[in-house]
């Protein structure tokens, strides 16, 4: 290729320095794509998704140490250290997730094909990623995970140990639930929406889902400050409207009380919570379900 463009630039007397420069300049971005398009898709997405988790946690713990945004902490108990859960998480990881996504691509089910995805079938997906993770996290979290013979036995209890109040506790759990709890609702939806190998749709699903678990296990709820009923006022409705979008209050009344909002909580549909009237603001009181 190099070769090729040198004789046509000395063949047309363009074989001047600036000219060079220009041809290395895009001769160095084609070796940047071709770098990218040998690493197999699922390893880049895992790779941009471990980013994303890691960057947005050192965030929420600047946040913590440094008292930023601390009039929407409003979960402080935690009896283990960013540091102490840090090791377990990766263990997750690095040994559950990023094997469950390169299976996925070598099976054929995820990651190949096409390399963009019409936006119609973008959004379609994204939809059906979103009711897919609702429903599948419901099943194996409510039927599975809190069955009062399982949870120990299983290792639930280890997630449920933390408060809630450190985002990276979102994977601070045994292998076997965070296979079920966190992989299988990612991988199963995932499987099903052919979105090919198109690495925009890939690299925001897996990132808004960092995002999403980081955001609800940090002790954060950017909601606290909004008004909780417009009371008749038009122009509160709006606020109320944002405050249901953006709490962080369903998963934080799920760790306080066990048997509610299994699948419920930030950038959830909340289905299977609102169907089967588990919903923390549905469920005012019950038996805890193993804890």
């Amino acid at each position: 290729m190099l070769k090729r463009r040198l004789r046509l630039m000395i063949r047309r007397k363009l074989f001047r320095p600036n000219a060079v420069v220009a041809l290395f300049a895009v001769l160095e971005d084609e070796r940047k794509v071709d770098v990218l398009e040998k690493i197999p898709l699922s390893i880049l997405v895992w790779a941009a998704q471990m980013a994303v988790f890691h960057a947005v946690g050192l965030f929420f713990l600047c946040c913590d140490r440094l008292g930023w945004l601390s009039r929407y902490k409003v979960r402080r108990r935690e009896p283990l250290t960013y540091r102490e859960m840090l090791p377990r998480v990766l263990f997750n990881q690095i040994f559950i997730l990023l094997p469950a996504m390169v299976a996925l691509q070598y099976t054929g089910l995820a990651f190949i094909g096409v390399s963009h995805i019409s936006i119609a079938h973008f959004v379609t997906a994204m939809l059906i990623m979103a009711i897919g993770h609702d429903i599948v996290q419901y099943v194996f979290h409510r039927f599975v995970l809190h069955r009062p013979n399982l949870i120990r036995r299983l290792g639930h209890s280890i997630h449920h140990s933390t408060g809630a109040s450190i985002s990276i506790s979102a994977c601070y759990m045994s292998p076997v639930d965070f296979f079920l709890e966190i992989a299988l609702p990612y991988v199963i939806p995932l499987s099903l929406v052919s979105a090919g190998a198109d690495r925009g749709f890939h690299i925001l699903i897996a990132s808004l889902g960092a995002i999403g678990g980081l955001y609800e296990h940090s002790g954060y709820d950017f909601a606290a400050r909004l008004p909780k009923a417009d009371n008749g006022k038009l122009h509160l409705r709006p606020l109320v409207w944002l405050r249901t979008i953006v709490s962080s209050q369903a998963h934080g009344e799920h760790h306080r009380r066990s048997n509610v909002s299994f699948s419920d909580g930030f950038g959830s549909p909340g289905i299977c919570d609102t169907v089967f009237k588990t919903r923390w603001d549905l469920l005012k009181s019950g038996p805890t379900i193993g804890r």
